[in-house]
Order: C-alpha cells, then structure tokens, then sequence
C-alpha cells in the first residue's frame, strides 16, 4: 500500500504501473482519503468545540429571555439590544440587527440571537459564521435554559457526532472527485486518438486526487484554494492517462 501511495504522489510514467493494478489500488487511495477526511474533522471538531466553550461559559451572565412566535422577549426593564462580552466572546439580544453586517464584530466566538435567527461564530478555523433559523430547533418557546442546555451539549458529545459524519462524506466525495478527475484524464487521451479504458484511467483518477486530499488536510494550516487542487489533480491524470496502455 505504501508503494502505491508514493506512485500516487509521483504522478507521470509511474501511473502506467497503477493503470494496470488492481488490488489494493483502491485501499491505499481510501487510507489516505480517510487520513486526511479525520485530520480536517477533528480540527474543524476542537476548534468549534473551543467556541461553544467560551459562548457556553458566557451564556449565564445573559438576563432570561424567550423566543416564540418570531419574537424575543426580555425581562421588564431590560432594553434591546443585549450585549454581553466574557473572555472572546461576544452574544447579541436584538431582534431588530441585521444578520448581513457585522453585528459580532471582531470577536472569535458569540451569538447573535433575532426573534426568527441565530447567528453562530465559533471560529474561523470551525468553517466561519452559521445563520440558523430558529425553527430548526424544534417547539417553541425557547427559552435561555433551553438554548443554553443545547450549546452544552453541542459543545461536547454533537461535535464528534458531527465529525465522524463530516470524515465519512469527505471520504465518499473524495472518491466522486477522484471519478470525475479520472474521466478528464480519459477524455483528453481519447482527443489523441488514445482509449486506455475506464478502469485504468479510474484508479489513475484516484491516484491524481490523492495529494489534492493531502494538501487539502495541509489546509488546516497553510491555505491552498480550491482551484489549485483541481489543476493539480487534472495535470496529473492527463499526464499520466498518456502512459496507460491500450487495453
């Protein structure tokens, strides 16, 4: 499996030895698409978790309040809106903000809570701002303890949850985007007057889009926008595709 991730990564002459293999091509292209899936899940898991800490550790210091009906409701004598600030982060009360500007401005975790939407930050490494509706939450009224107790939980067990669903997918988009980057491989060789076939320029496909996963887990740390992996992956199944032989 080793050596044919290292093919993988090569690219060019070497693809000829992958376009005529078939067993365990495909294991070593879903180790590292698993690889690469858990490391982005589970960074995207901490952080995400570390913003609905500090949101969670802001929450009590909120006066009660309730949602139903497309309204927010506050205690008598408490004006909108509500801004409270603990540590970095910030929650907003203010059924009038417009959810379209700024109104978490420069804060790395906090809520913005309207009468109809919530506005969630937990970090720009966690995927940036989520606009929720409210009745994505289930029966109303809502009340603060109620939201609260759900941050709690968000915070802690929903997180994996979501991280383990978030690795399985990024697993089997990585095999659609390995078939489509194997198809372009095909077509351009079939416009030279060449038909390797489908299976070879298929596991040609998944080796061209495994160092795209690599560098897509890389991106944890050090950007890489998304048309660069694409042109990387489609030169590599081109320039390999023209190595395959006739079946």
């Amino acid at each position: 499996m080793g050596r044919r991730i290292w093919y993988s990564l090569l690219g060019g002459a070497v693809y000829r030895r992958l376009g005529a293999e078939a067993a365990g091509a495909y294991a070593a292209f879903l180790a590292v698409a698993l690889a690469s899936g858990v490391i982005v899940a589970v960074a995207v898991a901490v952080a995400t978790s570390h913003g609905l800490l500090a949101i969670a550790a802001a929450w009590p210091s909120l006066p009660d309040f309730s949602v139903s009906g497309g309204q927010l409701v506050l205690p008598p004598g408490v004006a909108q809106p509500v801004r409270i600030t603990v540590g970095g982060a910030v929650i907003v009360l203010d059924a009038k903000a417009d959810t379209a500007g700024d109104p978490l401005g420069n804060a790395a975790a906090g809520v913005l809570l309207t009468g109809r939407e919530m506005l969630l930050r937990t970090g720009a490494a966690a995927g940036g701002d989520r606009l929720i509706p409210l009745s994505a939450f289930g029966a109303f009224p809502l009340t603060k303890a109620s939201m609260g107790n759900l941050i709690d939980r968000l915070a802690g067990v929903g997180v994996w949850l979501g991280a383990g669903a978030s690795a399985v997918y990024a697993v089997l988009r990585d095999l659609v985007r390995a078939a489509v980057i194997g198809w372009v491989g095909l077509f351009a060789v079939r416009l030279l007057g060449r038909d390797p076939g489908w299976p070879q320029a298929w596991r040609v496909g998944l080796a061209a889009w495994t160092l795209p996963m690599v560098a897509e887990a890389a991106r944890v740390a050090v950007p890489v926008p998304d048309w660069a992996l694409w042109m990387v992956a489609c030169t590599y199944a081109v320039y390999g595709c023209s190595f395959l032989s006739p079946p």
